[in-house]
């Protein structure tokens, strides 16, 4: 593991935000100073993430995926692999959670550099290992940490290292696996143009059908994973949620409403509640495919659980 000389002053928690779902309140952790400290970093303050509210940002992290890992694992004695790691805000939810140590890899050097400054920040950095590395070629030992984490990162690393990467992670990981990847076999996905069926198209197509709607620059032509893909984790682990990372239908009301820290529109980040056509639809491939729901949702997003040994 390593440490960090300099790191920031303990987190004081702070102001409030607005009621979650069931009434209950969002604690800020983030020191005002702290959080302008992050903003003014170069990477963040020249890019689409100038005006990220932080707070949110960990809310929405520590709700959605570092809850859940809770519920079936002993954070305090955890080990983490978020891959790619991007600027960390997972691995710091994770440790501001409880977790024992956080290692975060990114095969770009630079945003690795702002995601160990955003921990020094936040005084995390002594609980962190930094890993310029692929995600098919992480260097780490077999079995060697409790969960891994790859958070909307499968689509961008190329058809040709799918496999590879998902046997990396197996190889890895001990107990637990949490994903989130858009599902190639919906109509519409979250990514790039949001054209139905344009990522069915091969990519001459899609540039052309993009372009046609004027959304060309958005078409960065992604390779989406189906359902089937994932098979290279089933020989080691098996799915162990509902619907998206929740376990339950209930977990996913109460997880509005909530902050969503991506998009280039910072006035469309808050989510007051769901979308009641698409909670219908969730609401019943749960009901029908409990576990394996994923196949039919348009996001692969699921929790994974070590197989009981036969």
């Amino acid at each position: 593991m390593q440490s960090d000389a300099q790191t920031a002053e303990p987190f004081l928690p702070k102001r409030t935000a607005g009621n979650t779902h069931d009434g209950s309140r969002i604690m800020r952790l983030i020191n005002p100073p702290h959080a302008r400290q992050i903003r003014a970093l170069p990477h963040l303050a020249e890019g689409s993430y100038r005006d990220l509210d932080i707070d949110g940002t960990i809310d929405f992290m520590t709700r959605r995926y570092v809850a859940p890992m809770a519920q079936r694992y002993d954070l305090s004695e955890a080990v983490l692999a978020d891959g790619a790691a991007g600027y960390g805000w997972l691995s710091i939810a994770f440790l501001l959670r409880g977790g024992h140590e956080a290692i975060l890899i990114d095969p770009d050097a630079e945003r690795l550099a702002n995601a160990r400054e955003i921990c020094r920040i936040l005084g995390v950095a002594n609980r962190c290992r930094f890993v310029n590395r692929t995600l098919q070629n992480t260097g780490l030992a077999n079995d060697s940490v409790d969960i891994f984490a790859s958070i909307e990162t499968l689509e961008h690393v190329g058809r040709p290292n799918v496999r590879d990467c998902l046997q990396e992670i197996a190889r890895i990981t001990r107990d637990l696996v949490i994903l989130t990847t858009p599902n190639r076999i919906f109509p519409v996905v979250a990514h790039d143009t949001m054209l139905p069926f344009a990522h069915w198209l091969p990519r001459p197509l899609r540039r052309c059908y993009a372009w046609s709607f004027g959304r060309l620059p958005l078409e960065r032509g992604n390779s989406f994973l189906a359902p089937w893909d994932l098979k290279p984790l089933s020989w080691k682990f098996e799915p162990d949620s509902r619907i998206s990372t929740f376990r339950s239908l209930d977990e996913l009301k109460r997880f509005y409403p909530h902050y969503l820290p991506y998009g280039s529109n910072p006035a469309q980040r808050l989510r007051q509640r769901p979308n009641p056509l698409l909670f219908r639809y969730q609401s019943l491939i749960a009901t029908l495919l409990k576990t394996r729901s994923y196949w039919l949702a348009p996001n692969l997003a699921s929790v994974w659980v070590r197989r009981e040994p036969s």
